[in-house]
């Protein structure tokens, strides 16, 4: 019995601790997260123009893709994650949206990092979210 009311005394304090932590998203925290995005999609289109100008390797392409899309997922898990109220959320949502859209073109030169085509078409698709992620961050 006693050890049961210390078990349901820790549980109680740890969420009497936690209740504190957290919060609603920051906008600078949304920005960062942004600058995160956008920074994976200029260096994605840098890539994929490499790629598309057939200079570099299909090997080093193909693991650059797939760290950057890494990147990409956790920043996208950790804004699907994260509270937001008002103007914040409304970012929040469009820049998930994004963050899928910018590990999709990844995808594309991840699985085919030979592929001039495939490059150059991953390659205009990046920098155009990348201008977009740059948009969204503004007036944050």
């Amino acid at each position: 019995m006693a050890c049961r009311r210390s078990t349901v005394l820790a549980l109680l304090a740890a969420v009497v601790a936690g209740a504190g932590c957290g919060g609603a998203m920051q906008p600078d925290e949304l920005a960062r997260s942004i600058g995160t995005l956008e920074s994976a999609a200029a260096e994605g289109a840098l890539l994929a123009h490499h790629v598309a100008e057939d200079r570099t390797k299909a090997t080093f392409a193909r693991a650059h893709a797939r760290a950057l899309g890494e990147v990409v997922d956790h920043e996208a898990e950790k804004l699907h994650d994260a509270s937001a109220e008002g103007r914040v959320a409304v970012r929040k949502a469009a820049a998930v949206d994004l963050a899928g859209r910018i590990g999709e073109a990844l995808g594309q030169i991840q699985t085919a990092p030979d592929s001039e085509q495939e490059g150059r078409s991953a390659g205009g698709t990046l920098v155009r979210l990348g201008d977009r992620a740059g948009h969204l961050a503004e007036g944050l």
